[in-house]
């Protein structure tokens, strides 16, 4: 397990998202195709979802419904941490996209952040 699997691990902790649904897994496969290839953002019925389908024996439907079902509470309960995930404070659901772009981005940020501040000593 490298640093941005931790760090997806770490913020789908801090959104409440419990790690016993189907959905949770889900949403790390995803992330790690999206880590290899941004452009699935664009291609999540015809690209993503059938390959995380295929790595869990399951079907694209239940992939999509799967990660709907571990987010839909987010925008009801909130996020924990404030300083990365204050972007998806809002009220109504997010679609599937919305919610793994901006995790992605959230993870970059920080990552780079991170980076930086060891580069730079800080």
């Amino acid at each position: 397990m490298d640093k941005y699997e931790l760090e997806v691990i770490n913020a789908l902790q801090k959104l409440n998202i419990p790690a016993h649904i189907r959905g949770y897994e889900f949403i790390k496969s995803a992330m790690n195709h999206l880590r290899k290839n941004p452009q699935l953002l664009y291609r999540l019925t015809t690209e993503l979802y059938p390959e995380v389908a295929k790595e869990h024996g399951s079907s694209p439907s239940r992939v999509e419904r799967g990660i709907r079902t571990a987010i839909d509470p987010i925008g009801a309960i909130g996020v924990k941490d404030e300083t990365v995930f204050q972007v998806l404070r809002r009220s109504g659901p997010f679609t599937n996209g919305e919610f793994l772009a901006t995790l992605r981005e959230a993870i970059n940020v920080k990552m780079a952040v991170e980076g930086g501040a060891k580069k730079f000593g800080s």
